[in-house]
């Protein structure tokens, strides 16, 4: 392993200050076990639809669903009587759409309690006739279960005010809502999910989006707010956006599992300036090389973290073969106090990231015990912009390993990286172990 002697012992930090900020980034190990709990949260009580409680299954086809197709029937107004019947019952009820291809011109609206099933992924499908409208919609929906379906869409037009948007599931204002083993094809967007609680969306697939020239639009989840919500065991594959999207303030939710598969954008993209995203947990996802060609990437960058973030752990992650940088934490150069602080990124695999960890305007932060291969650039501190929050200090750099990295193991690349604490890294065959422009940084060997 290469070590880098050069110990300056004129910038230290006092123990009281390592520990603040090493105890920062824990914070968010408060979710005590990870998903494992969380999970719990997320998942339906006894006594909710499909827990051996609910009564019997509605078939849509005794309410007049066809289900074969055809571009002359509309099936929303028979599957939605079905789901008024269930929702009716005192312990609501399951709503069975069997094999077949249901048509509609017109939203499907969820009601609490009710319990909607098909016979699988391409078995059972609900596809719009019509335009930038949700398949799906459920506001104000509790104690629900949407599995076994497929989504397919018709694209949408871009109004003015983005009032009509295609998506395959539309959640608001929703708590205990499950959505699992159901896939999104050929749609604009796949699941929404605002301001709701305890919402959990595993074990579905996202793939072949409809292209659209909007930034707003091509995600596979988009959660907005909200808390204590789960996604996890969800697989992505050729999505032009973000596989997942959380802004808005969400926060105490898990993010597991998840795989993406020659993506054009982030598996994961969190983004909130104005309140804060704190307490996610960013753990065991995979962004592939699978199916890639040579000289192919996996998308410009792997997990995102950008504005107000804080007390968020990013842990053992599996990267490759992105354009840019595996994991990028930016933090807002205008704002000196909507910090991008207290994180801490641990355990991850950057494999072929020009740069592996990129830590940019934020404070206190962790990164720890990462392992990064074949990068230009394995961990990099810098500075972007010019204004009052341009500034990268008190982070701490420990008991990475760092391999076959061009440039350097760890970069400070800007005098405005300040205080910042370099050491008990190891690794070889890097350009320079340590790159260092930054003021006051406290290094102890690499």
């Amino acid at each position: 392993m290469s070590k880098d002697s050069d110990t300056r012992s004129e910038a230290t930090w006092s123990r009281r200050k390592l520990l603040a900020a090493m105890g920062t980034t824990a914070a968010g190990l408060m979710l005590g076990g990870g998903g494992q709990q969380l999970a719990a949260a997320a998942a339906l009580p006894p006594g909710a639809p499909g827990s051996g409680n609910a009564a019997g299954w509605l078939n849509v086809k005794d309410y007049g669903a066809k289900g074969n197709g055809f571009a002359y029937e509309n099936d929303a107004p028979a599957i939605q009587a079905a789901i008024h019947a269930a929702g009716q019952g005192r312990f609501g009820g399951t709503v069975y759409l069997p094999a077949g291809t249901y048509l509609i011109d017109a939203s499907v609206v969820l009601l609490s309690n009710v319990h909607l099933v098909g016979d699988g992924f391409g078995a059972t499908m609900i596809k719009s006739t019509r335009a930038s409208m949700p398949l799906l919609l459920g506001h104000q929906v509790k104690k629900a279960i949407i599995e076994r379906l497929s989504f397919e869409g018709q694209g949408m037009v871009v109004s003015a005010d983005n009032q009509l948007v295609e998506r395959g599931i539309d959640l608001k204002d929703c708590e205990q809502v499950l959505v699992r083993n159901c896939s999104f094809h050929w749609i604009v967007n796949g699941i929404g999910v605002k301001n709701s609680r305890r919402v959990t969306i595993e074990d579905c697939s996202f793939d072949r989006f409809i292209p659209i020239d909007n930034t707003s639009h091509g995600y596979g989840i988009y959660m907005e707010g909200g808390e204590h919500n789960l996604m996890q065991n969800n697989r992505f594959m050729q999505l032009e956006n973000s596989c997942i999207y959380v802004s808005a303030g969400c926060s105490h939710s898990v993010i597991a599992g998840n795989v993406s598969e020659q993506c054009k954008a982030p598996l994961v993209t969190v983004s909130s300036p104005l309140k804060s995203c704190a307490y996610l947990r960013i753990g065991a996802n995979q962004v592939s090389s699978t199916g890639l060609a040579k000289g192919e990437t996996s998308g410009k960058h792997g997990i995102v973290l950008k504005g107000y973030c804080i007390d968020n752990v990013i842990e053992g992650n599996r990267i490759a073969r992105v354009a840019e940088t595996g994991i990028l934490l930016e933090g807002d150069a205008a704002s000196a106090t909507e910090r991008l602080s207290g994180n801490q990124i641990t355990g991850n695999q950057l494999i072929d990231c020009p740069t592996g960890i990129a830590l940019v305007n934020g404070d206190a932060n962790a990164v720890t015990g990462n392992d990064v291969r074949r990068s230009k650039a394995g961990i990099r501190l810098a500075v972007q912009g010019e204004k009052e929050g341009s500034y990268c200090r008190d982070n701490v750099i420990t008991g990475n390993t760092l391999f076959r990295c061009t440039e350097a193991g760890v970069q400070l690349a800007s005098p405005r990286c300040q205080a910042n604490a370099v050491f008990g890294n190891g690794g070889a065959a890097n350009g320079e172990a340590i790159s260092d422009k930054g003021q006051d940084t406290v290094r102890t060997g690499f």
